[in-house]
């Protein structure tokens, strides 16, 4: 950090932050950026809610809090939000836990109306009001997705917050969750003013759309990676709202996401069974054996195991790899999965299990210590997504020395490479989005696999080179805050 008031003052406002409230991309990003631009010289604070469980997490990592003595407030419908602030330091970041009634119920309602919608209106505005409980003041607001758009629209056009003023950053994480429900009485009950919904401004087809508001409210757009920046201004991939992020785009940017590299790093790895590096692939193997015994398959095949950690929503392409289970058991692969998410996914990955028990497994719903079992111990992380606005499983995949198969699309476009360019890569890629598209790139990566083992192990170890660490996307960021200050 920079000593002095020189640093700039930031604060992120999330309602996500792993490891204590991660559903996504977003927690992972909220959980390691702010460390990254604090050793940048800024000074980076987060607010959250305190969704219930997140307060016994933080106790649970044996983080000290100190409860504040002063609250905060917002006016909402007609009566006072307070929150009781709970401090903490996360990897050395102040990080600020919002607990109150509002945050009691779940973290993502399942269907969105004014009243599943109003605990992240009030959320934003109580982060406004920080700045009276913790006597510091931030040059800027770092805002995520639709659940934090609300404050750069509250900055625009709120009967009270407008008159404050102050500069907005939204992060685009993922622009296919907007934000969308009716009007009525939200307009009314939110304080923001009557023009603020129109066709200029948050209105979209009739609703209230939290998401195109905050693009439209912020002085600056951001999304996490250069690609995504392009394909979302296009209506193949974001359909009415592309004409809004075109209109927009002098204030975007792509700025790719980073990874938590000491966190993500197979040296010193605690949740799997053998550490290993790029100089001694040793622990690997064992990985690998240990993953086919939990999987139930035997551990002295030498077929490859393509593995998959995944969200299993209609995204993440998982239409292609059902279509295609097929021609992966024809390729002799074995292929494990592990997620939950919609229910056709889920069952017809249990019933590809159930037909196919030697050679697939699915496990349903999430495991962080299997998760780690499955990057260190597969040789081939599948990831045939339909739209990637970064990804960060790719990443992972390769610094515990799995060759990514990916679309290229968004971020896996920035960062999986295809081994067959003139120059080299560090996996093997397609463009189709289809099953046969799929199959062509994982049938030439499992012939490499299995044809030319010294080939396979360079394109592991040029997996494994790649700098993934937040070191160049957050001197990206502190640009931009820098720029904003002019």
């Amino acid at each position: 950090m920079t000593k002095g008031n020189s640093a700039l003052k930031v604060l992120f406002v999330t309602t996500e932050l792993a490891p204590f409230s991660k559903v996504g991309g977003l927690g992972d990003v909220a959980g390691s950026l702010p460390k990254a631009l604090r050793q940048a010289g800024v000074d980076v604070r987060v607010v959250t809610p305190a969704w219930p469980g997140v307060l016994e997490k933080v106790a649970s990592e044996g983080l000290k809090t100190t409860t504040l003595k002063t609250k905060v407030f917002a006016a909402y419908d007609w009566r006072i939000h307070s929150a009781t602030v709970i401090k903490a330091d996360v990897k050395g970041v102040p990080t600020y836990f919002l607990k109150a009634e509002d945050y009691s119920g779940a973290q993502y309602p399942a269907q969105l109306n004014f009243w599943s919608a109003s605990p992240f209106a009030v959320f934003c505005m109580q982060a406004l009001e920080l700045k009276e409980a913790i006597e510091w003041e931030p040059d800027m607001y770092h805002c995520h997705d639709w659940t934090s758009a609300f404050l750069p629209c509250a900055l625009a056009w709120h009967r009270h917050y407008r008159q404050v003023g102050g500069k907005s950053i939204m992060t685009l994480h993922n622009v296919a969750y907007q934000g969308i429900f009716e009007p009525s009485p939200f307009l009314e009950a939110s304080g923001l003013e009557p023009w603020s919904f129109s066709s200029s401004t948050m209105e979209f087809y009739g609703q209230v759309n939290l998401l195109k508001g905050g693009i439209v409210a912020a002085t600056a757009v951001t999304t996490v990676s250069p690609t995504y920046a392009g394909e979302i201004q296009t209506y193949e991939s974001t359909r009415e709202l592309s004409g809004i992020l075109y209109q927009q785009r002098s204030k975007l940017r792509g700025i790719l996401n980073g990874l938590d590299t000491k966190y993500w790093d197979s040296e010193k790895d605690k949740l799997i069974p053998a550490r290993f590096s790029s100089k001694d692939l040793k622990g690997k193997t064992s990985c690998r054996k240990a993953l086919l015994e939990r999987a139930g398959f035997d551990t002295e095949t030498d077929a490859p195991v393509i593995v998959g950690v995944s969200r299993l929503v209609e995204q993440k392409g998982f239409d292609m790899v059902l279509a295609g289970i097929q021609g992966i058991l024809k390729m002799g692969a074995k292929l494990i999965i592990l997620g939950s998410g919609q229910d056709w996914i889920e069952n017809g990955l249990s019933q590809a299990e159930a037909e196919n028990p030697g050679s697939i497994k699915f496990f349903k719903g999430y495991d962080e210590p299997l998760s780690h079992l499955l990057y260190a111990g597969g040789d081939i992380f599948l990831m045939p997504s339909v739209f990637e606005p970064c990804g960060l499983s790719q990443m992972i995949s390769m610094r515990y020395g799995t060759v990514p198969v990916a679309r290229e699309v968004g971020g896996l476009r920035d960062t999986v490479f295809d081994v067959d360019r003139p120059e080299g890569g560090n996996g093997f890629t397609f463009q189709t989005c289809d099953t046969d598209g799929m199959l062509w790139a994982l049938g030439r990566a499992i012939g490499r696999y299995r044809d030319d083992k010294n080939a396979w192990k360079n394109i592991m170890l040029e997996g494994m080179s790649e700098d993934f660490t937040w070191d160049k996307s957050a001197l990206l960021y502190r640009d931009l805050y820098q720029d904003l200050m002019q």
